[in-house]
């Protein structure tokens, strides 16, 4: 989404503000993943997966592995490069947010500003069926995302301030847009930030983009994580994720029935072709923002 709408907003006025929720520690290295994996994408670098580094070795990974360490969470050389710069980085006492800046624009990214949703440490934490509770990454990547999840805990957000520039950016921006992300994994995290959802409740443009197409994603957990934490299935599954927080939601034709749950929702519902490849999207964006600057 984000490289989507880089093709129709000017440089320099696009922000995105990215979840810090999964962020971790391996290997001696501070990793945060989701900021790499939009810095990545819009340095077009981003692997086939949609994360890591495109044609990463995996040198280190695979000696690590000859030595008897546990190397199921994958990191690529040029990969594990940058966790080391930002673990250096932050050892000096550098913020994180002032990090993924330079490392953004290391990798050629300077049109858009990448944020971090908080320098402060904030990590999701699941309740797994037994009732144990989990790391993410443990969840996600040790366990590959196979247990079923009943809830969601956000370790540090209550101590947690947005990082520099999150508030300005919400609060001028003409349009805020959630993208289509996991909206238990992926964004609240990012509102558990009392002061991040706060900006979020003034803002006169709210929209999200459904992450679904016929009720489903097209990769990941979504669907299972938004039922284990007492979610209905499909769009209103995604309107009850974001009640309150969104006047606008875009979701795939094939969910195009779906519209009439708006008017219940108090949410314009948008139905158009919302699958974006790595060279599309800019149709989408183009449609987004003349709907809600119009």
């Amino acid at each position: 989404m984000a490289r989507a709408l880089r093709t129709v907003i000017d440089p320099g006025n696009l922000t995105v503000v990215v979840n810090v929720g999964d962020d971790t520690e391996r290997y001696g290295v501070y990793v945060s993943a989701d900021p790499d994996t939009v810095m990545y994408t819009l340095a077009g670098v981003e692997g086939p997966h949609g994360w890591g580094r495109d044609a990463d070795a995996m040198t280190v990974m695979d000696e690590l592995s000859e030595l008897g360490v546990d190397t199921t969470f994958r990191l690529g050389d040029a990969d594990l490069a940058v966790c080391l710069a930002r673990t250096a980085m932050l050892a000096n006492g550098d913020p994180l947010s002032m990090i993924t800046g330079r490392l953004s624009a290391a990798l050629g990214v300077t049109d858009v500003t990448l944020l971090p949703s908080t320098d402060d440490r904030l990590e999701t934490h699941v309740r797994i069926a037994g009732g144990e509770w989990l790391p993410f990454q443990e969840y996600f990547v040790d366990r590959q995302h196979r247990d079923r999840v009943e809830a969601l805990a956000f370790h540090g957000s209550i101590e947690a301030a947005p990082a520099p520039g999150v508030i300005d950016a919400i609060a001028s921006a003409d349009v805020l847009l959630i993208a289509p992300s996991n909206p238990p994994l992926s964004i609240w995290p990012i509102l558990a930030i009392d002061a991040i959802r706060d900006a979020v409740d003034r803002h006169p443009v709210r929209a999200a983009v459904s992450p679904l197409f016929g009720g489903r994603p097209l990769k990941g957990p979504a669907d299972e994580v938004m039922k284990g934490v007492g979610l209905s299935g499909g769009t209103r599954g995604i309107l009850e994720a974001y009640r309150g927080i969104i006047d606008h939601l875009f979701i795939d034709n094939g969910d195009g029935i779906d519209i009439y749950l708006g008017e219940e929702f108090g949410v314009t519902l948008h139905a158009v072709d919302t699958l974006m490849g790595r060279d599309q999207g800019q149709q989408l964006a183009n449609i987004i923002l003349e709907e809600l600057t119009s």
